[in-house]
């Protein structure tokens, strides 16, 4: 400050000190700083709108949280009013499957706050990161220019304290001017040595005075520089500050919802628990048996991609020189020969029950008692019945696995009159009695009934898939 003070009084006294403006490092041209101007616009504009679309997102799923967390307290009402009056009946169930399908919802909304929490925190701790790395270089920038400024200030002192002591010696002189100095000579020698020094002395008035008035711009233009500096470090600091806290709360917002995961799926797993056992107990006594239907969905996708590498897995002869298959260790080729499939005819769809003897249904196409999709029919039987094939063809592929379709056989049986390749599964059996490639008539038997995989108790799950989608096969089925 007593610099500065210094300064004011100085420049007013020379009449001499001009105030510059901030010192900047280059001038970029116009035409290059409008371009480059625009390019920053566009830039911001696009960020904005993906800035709109995550916050869009954002929205929505609060909003599907919202609605969710009302379906699940009035499935919770409804659950507690059924199990005042009796847990086994189906209705309690359905009532159960529908929290359940509400948990399996809200666990998906929940999984994707979580991706844009952790999304968001990635880019808040990278930008974190960045500005810290340039707040570092102000803060060093500031140093610099400080430290500097501290050592411009002590030589203008020195230069000042000069000048000081010059202005006090012509003060004393008072009226003592060239002209009597050269008069009061006492002959030519001592005229012209006194004219020498006068003139030293005035050159060395006058350079004082312009380092004096040159290191006056120095400093007022560093001392703006170190301001301006000093700002942008204070701007640096602040949202350095702000994304800090914003880290925090996303942080902690991430914490939140996967310990909400983590609650909720204990909650799904009981409930599946005593859905499936109460299921289980219910058919039994019915026996109407037919598939658990809250199946673990990764296990159901499993299958159903195993089902279709063995659709695509098929080929006539005239393919055999054309085929290719990104795994041929998992997806089996099986040759068929056209005599033994129907080939664009609608002939293909005249079918007979798999289950000879027994019509009765359990479950239907497309969806259970409870709502949740059943992409095929099931027919209750005793273990060990007659499965048979529903119409001629070929056998694409057979499977034993202890999840899903359990041991099952699928059987290509050609085309319908669209081209659309026509297949019938045959799940949950107790013995597979083809493999492969067998070719196989209409009635003949492929497999023994069980209850392997997803399972309540015996029964054969019957399916018909026409151009890759499950269709509804009490359409085509005679006895």
């Amino acid at each position: 400050m007593k610099h500065k003070s210094t300064l004011k009084i100085l420049c007013a006294a020379l009449c001499a000190v001009t105030v510059l403006t901030p010192f900047h490092a280059s001038i970029v041209p116009a035409a290059e700083q409008q371009t480059a101007s625009q390019q920053e616009s566009t830039t911001e504009t696009t960020q904005l709108t993906e800035e709109q679309k995550r916050e869009e997102a954002r929205k929505k799923l609060e909003d599907q949280k919202f609605v969710l967390e009302a379906d699940l307290a009035e499935a919770e009402q409804k659950i507690a009013a059924l199990a005042a009056d009796s847990k086994t009946t189906e209705e309690y169930i359905n009532a159960l499957d529908e929290k359940i399908g509400i948990l399996n919802q809200q666990l998906t909304v929940l999984d994707e706050q979580v991706l844009d929490y952790e999304e968001d925190i990635k880019l808040l701790q990278t930008s974190i990161e960045e500005n810290q790395k340039q707040a570092d270089t102000l803060q060093a920038q500031v140093d610099s220019v400080q430290a500097e400024l501290d050592d411009l200030n002590t030589k203008f002192m020195a230069k000042y304290d000069a000048y000081c002591l010059r202005m006090r010696a012509i003060y004393i002189s008072g009226d003592y001017n060239l002209i009597t100095a050269l008069l009061t000579c006492s002959d030519i020698s001592s005229f012209f040595t006194r004219y020498e020094m006068i003139r030293a002395v005035s050159k060395s008035d006058a350079q004082l005075m312009q380092e004096i008035q040159e290191q006056t711009e120095i400093i007022l233009a560093r001392e703006s520089d170190l301001n301006e500096k000093k700002a942008a470090l204070n701007e640096m600091n602040t949202a350095l500050f702000a994304q800090q806290n914003e880290l925090e709360y996303k942080q902690a917002a991430l914490t939140a919802a996967q310990e909400d995961i983590a609650a909720k799926k204990i909650t799904l797993a009981q409930d599946k628990a005593e859905s499936d056992q109460l299921f289980a107990r219910l058919t039994a006594e019915t026996g109407m048996y037919t598939e658990y239907r809250n199946e673990d969905q990764a296990l159901s996708d499993a299958a159903q991609q195993q089902i279709e590498d063995l659709m695509n897995g098929i080929i006539s002869p005239e393919d055999v020189s054309d085929f290719t298959t990104g795994n041929r260790d998992e997806t089996p080729t099986v040759i068929y020969n056209d005599t033994d499939v129907y080939n664009n005819s609608d002939g293909v769809y005249n079918m007979i029950y798999p289950v000879p003897g027994h019509y009765t249904v359990s479950a239907g196409f497309p969806n259970y008692s409870n709502g949740s999709y059943h992409g095929g029919i099931d027919f209750p039987c005793p273990t060990g019945t007659k499965v048979v094939a529903a119409q001629k063809g070929v056998v694409a592929g057979v499977k034993r696995l202890d999840y899903s379709y359990g041991y099952y056989v699928l059987i290509y049986h050609g085309t319908d009159s669209n081209g659309d390749k026509v297949f019938t599964l045959y799940a949950h059996n107790s013995e597979l009695l083809v493999s492969p490639g067998d070719s196989v008539y209409k009635g003949q038997q492929i497999a023994k009934s069980g209850s392997t995989g997803n399972s309540t108790g015996p029964h054969c799950h019957f399916e018909i898939r026409a151009g890759g989608t499950r269709i509804n096969p009490k359409n085509y089925l005679s006895k």
